[in-house]
């Protein structure tokens, strides 16, 4: 009998292991995931997020038991502050304002009492302060007094965390430096054993003239972890400080070429490196690592770089930037075979032509040939630049991330060894992307690849797009994650044969003809998200004639489905219903297009399908016809799935 109830405590106490795990991955979602690209999650107070989890603890004992050690891990403070009331204002409203004095002029929510009341110190790991409006540095202190967070120890807590939204923007600085001085005080003495410090407020440089935080990341680098610092100023910790220990690095800040500012890092023991700046020529050389030898990133597995136009950047046109010469876009060009921009010299130089022989006021050959040429001197100038600068070496990169990149593409990519790095993201790309090579790049596990308009300046850029295209998805490939986007005006189509049949993510931004979809999905036994911006016009019926046309609902019994393995379609035609007629197609709900029975007999042929999202014009019409098709006793139980298939509008 003993045996047996130990064997019980034993399967309970693997039972509340594993729902501890759960309530982790619930919490690090809820509150600690990665919103950057989110800016509307970003603003959102944390006690809010936090009051959303609290009924959980709420349903049974044991939940409660599992769930209160990881909701006390994070002390959280948000605090709002008043809007400000100028002395002409002050004037009108006397007696309001010196009662108003009497009070703070700001409003916080926390935690802090809850957990100091039930001594749960020793649970929290980190502080978590919310600032929204018109917040002084040192109301936080003044809050933590009022909590009773100023009367205990805190030696649990490593990580920090601090954001503010102002709001609005004012003319001059707004905070004084004793008030930052009394801020950066309080933490150092309050939090002795951080590891970890995130600050984001991108509009600061409006209300302090210097960084925020350069006292308490001064006074930590020695012994800092994790640093992530979304900014509008420069952060000044000091250039002759080192960072031995930094595993984690984020910054978005102005820094330009210049980055005296910045600390010595110990490059040997980064894992995380995100930046962003105008040019990366010498921001390699705040990092170090052992020996005199060649700069290398032995741990890093995820890099993220993101470029930044400079202020003074004014030379424009209306698809763009607008590139001074041919030799802008291919003097990194290279005819290795290996090389991820391939080919010969001569395609590239043609592609690249292409692109600026619509710009005015060019000749690319007699600058180049003009010894005096600005041209030619910045050439040169940029050849011996890179001849005798060598990039770092990263080899356990996981995942790369280049946006905004002002050159050729091709001109950043070939320092790292693409066919080694299993995922890669491209945002934001103006030239060069012709050059990529489709059969080096299948070799990766996940690929994004984003073009601007200006990459698209003639229609001859979208007739190569769509060979590109034809190329990157004949070449076999273990891809599972593939996202394209470009401002394309014409209907994509994709190639007859598909290389790609391992994608289990797919992602479509510019505009697919949906007749190529049937045959893509039939090629796919993997794919469970497919995403796509749909063209009005397809070639669904001249590449499936005979299905639509006749209204032969019956032909639907007999014919096999498409995917067994798809669960979520996103379908964006991008029809405006105010707009009467669009490319000549004249267009009401109760009429639904063509495109829109394409959709409908799409689900039809997907039986695994569970979810079907797309905009609210699109969702009525592709429901009145899947009403239609219901409305056939004879096929319903070959369509039956379409009874239970959610369709979601969704917000492009």
């Amino acid at each position: 009998m003993a045996r047996s109830h130990k064997k019980i405590h034993k399967k309970s106490r693997r039972k509340d292991k594993q729902l501890e795990s759960v309530f982790k991955l619930i919490f690090n979602y809820m509150l600690y995931a990665d919103t950057s690209n989110d800016a509307r999650r970003e603003r959102e107070l944390h006690i809010e997020r936090l009051k959303e989890l609290q009924p959980l603890a709420a349903v049974c004992h044991s939940w409660r038991q599992a769930m209160l050690p990881i909701f006390y891990q994070s002390a959280v403070c948000s605090i709002k502050g008043a809007p400000r009331i100028s002395s002409k204002t002050a004037g009108s409203y006397g007696s309001m304002i010196r009662d108003a004095k009497l009070t703070p002029n700001y409003t916080y929510q926390s935690n802090i009492e809850l957990i100091i009341a039930g001594n749960n110190e020793q649970y929290v790991r980190r502080l978590t302060i919310d600032m929204f409006g018109d917040v002084a540095p040192d109301v936080p202190v003044a809050v933590f007094a009022q909590t009773g967070f100023s009367n205990c120890k805190w030696y649990g807590i490593e990580k920090l965390r601090i954001s503010h939204f102002h709001g609005r923007a004012v003319r001059n600085a707004a905070y004084c430096s004793e008030s930052l001085t009394k801020l950066n005080s309080y933490l150092l003495h309050a939090l002795p054993s951080l590891l970890s410090i995130k600050y984001q407020s991108p509009d600061d440089r409006h209300y302090y003239r210097e960084f925020p935080l350069d006292g308490l990341l001064a006074s930590t680098l020695c012994r800092i972890k994790e640093i992530k610092l979304v900014s509008g100023l420069i952060p000044d910790m000091g250039s002759s400080a080192f960072m031995p220990g930094l595993v984690s690095l984020t910054l978005h800040c102005p820094i330009l070429t210049d980055a005296a500012h910045l600390p010595m890092v110990f490059s040997e023991t980064l894992e995380t490196l995100r930046m962003g700046f105008s040019s990366a020529n010498s921001i390699w050389d705040r990092f170090y690592n052992s020996g005199n030898k060649r700069l290398s990133f032995k741990r890093l597995k995820s890099l993220i770089l993101e470029y930044v136009e400079p202020a003074d950047a004014k030379i424009k046109t209306a698809s763009g930037p607008k590139p001074v010469s041919l030799y802008d876009d291919c003097y990194f060009v290279s005819s290795e075979s290996n090389s991820i921009y391939g080919g010969d010299l001569t395609a590239t130089s043609d592609s690249a032509f292409t692109f600026n022989s619509s710009l005015e006021n060019t000749d690319d050959e007699e600058t180049l040939l003009d010894p005096q040429s600005p041209t030619r001197q910045r050439f040169y100038k940029q050849m011996e630049r890179q001849a005798c600068k060598q990039w770092p070496l990263f080899p356990k990169l996981q995942s790369l991330g280049i946006s905004k990149f002002p050159d050729a593409i091709v001109s950043i990519l070939r320092h790292f060894a693409i066919d080694q790095i299993p995922s890669i993201s491209v945002r934001d790309v103006g030239r060069g992307w012709t050059c990529l090579n489709p059969i080096l790049v299948s070799k990766l596990t996940s690929l994004r690849i984003h073009i601007m308009s200006q990459g698209f300046a003639s229609k001859g850029d979208e007739y190569r797009y769509q060979a590109w295209i034809n190329r990157l998805f004949s070449v076999s490939s273990h891809m599972s994650s593939l996202q394209l986007d470009a401002p394309t005006t014409l209907p994509v189509s994709l190639p007859d044969v598909i290389g790609m049949t391992r994608l289990t993510y797919l992602s479509f931004s510019f505009r697919i003809d949906l007749g190529t979809i049937p045959n893509l999905l039939s090629r796919l036994p993997f794919l469970q998200q497919l995403a796509m911006h749909v063209h009005p016009q397809s070639s669904w019926s001249h590449r499936h004639f005979g299905l639509l046309e006749c209204g032969d609902y019956e032909i639907l019994a007999h014919i096999p489905p498409l995917s067994c393995s798809l669960r979520t379609l996103i379908a964006y035609v991008g029809l405006d219903m105010s707009v009467d007629d669009q490319d000549g197609i004249n267009y009401t709900a109760e009429d639904p297009m063509a495109v829109e029975h394409e959709l409908a007999w799409l689900l039809a042929r997907v039986p695994s399908l569970q979810l079907f999202k797309t905009e609210d014009w699109t969702s009525h019409a592709v429901r009145k016809c899947i009403d239609d098709l219901l409305l056939h006793d004879s096929i319903v139980p070959f369509v039956q799935h379409l009874v239970d298939v959610d369709i979601v509008v969704w917000k492009y």
